[in-house]
């Protein structure tokens, strides 16, 4: 099968401020020659520490961000070719969903127009199609028509993001980059979101990059898991081998730093975390 997303050797860096003015300027590689894909309806775990790089590939995917070398293709669609402006075909196919759900929503709109602004921007829906639509949506991210006429503010953040994921999903797009969807939320709300998302993506088709930290969450939901660290791809597979029997030091060490309820092996998991650690400071960057 085809890819819906190709990464190729993508190299991102973001320029350092020259300690004189005479002096070279210098960068820093955000993401350093990652490659991967992602198939149609397929979830790809994008797992990592804050400042691996990880959200520079998803903002270079939606062409938020330049990419320095390297390509990313979604179907037909050279990312890495276009200009400023993002084409609009490509913003229909690939939509987002934010870490931060009240800073994604404009708090001065109501849910009505929140969820339908994009019907109304690309499609030739009429004011009560239109509604219709938005109701269907809502439905689908556990929400009601009562909802419609209220302001961001009167939701809770597991709600909110719920309004968040119905947005994205207005325009059927085959590719949504969820970056760090549930790490702002309560553990309890995190479990429904992912649980969400899972019967979203039965119900659709839509394939996901699932950009987050936490292992836990991105094992539960994830197809393939791709860990980075330093702005490199350093392992990849299906994501029970992975989080089964890692074989990077680093993957080891996010596995090792997994929260467990087991309380009788916290000490032997503490000094497991210890050795991992050590060993990974003192291994040779690659």
């Amino acid at each position: 099968m085809r890819p819906l997303l190709e990464v190729r050797d993508l190299v991102v860096r973001f320029p350092l401020p020259r300690r004189r003015p005479w002096h070279r300027r210098t960068f820093h590689p955000a993401v350093d020659g990652v490659s991967f894909t992602v198939a149609p309806g397929e979830t790809l775990g994008l797992v990592g520490e804050s400042g691996s790089g990880k959200t520079t590939v998803g903002r270079t995917v939606l062409g938020l961000q330049r990419a320095d070398s390297g390509t990313v293709t979604c179907g037909d669609a050279d990312v890495t070719r276009f200009g400023r402006v993002v084409p609009t075909a490509y913003r229909r196919r690939v939509q987002a969903v934010f870490q931060d759900p009240y800073g994604s929503l404009n708090p001065t709109m109501v849910v009505a127009d929140l969820v339908g602004e994009p019907l109304g921007l690309h499609t030739g829906l009429t004011c009560r199609e239109r509604e219709e639509r938005v109701v269907e949506l809502l439905e689908l991210v556990g929400l009601s028509a009562r909802h419609l006429g209220r302001y961001p503010y009167h939701f809770s953040g597991g709600q909110q993001q719920r309004i968040a994921i119905a947005r994205a999903l207005a325009l059927e797009p085959e590719l949504i980059i969820l970056d760090e969807p549930v790490s702002a939320l309560d553990v309890s709300i995190q479990s429904q979101v992912v649980n969400l998302l899972e019967d979203v993506q039965e119900r659709t088709g839509v394939a996901y990059l699932f950009i987050a930290h936490d292992l836990a969450v991105v094992r539960h939901i994830s197809d393939r898991i791709a860990v980075m660290h330093r702005g490199r791809l350093v392992e990849i597979g299906d994501a029970d081998q992975v989080c089964d029997a890692p074989a990077h030091p680093y993957a080891q060490l996010l596995l090792a730093s997994v929260l467990d309820a087991d309380l009788d092996g916290r000490e032997a998991r503490r000094a497991r975390r210890r050795e991992l650690a050590a060993s990974f400071r003192t291994a040779p960057d690659r």
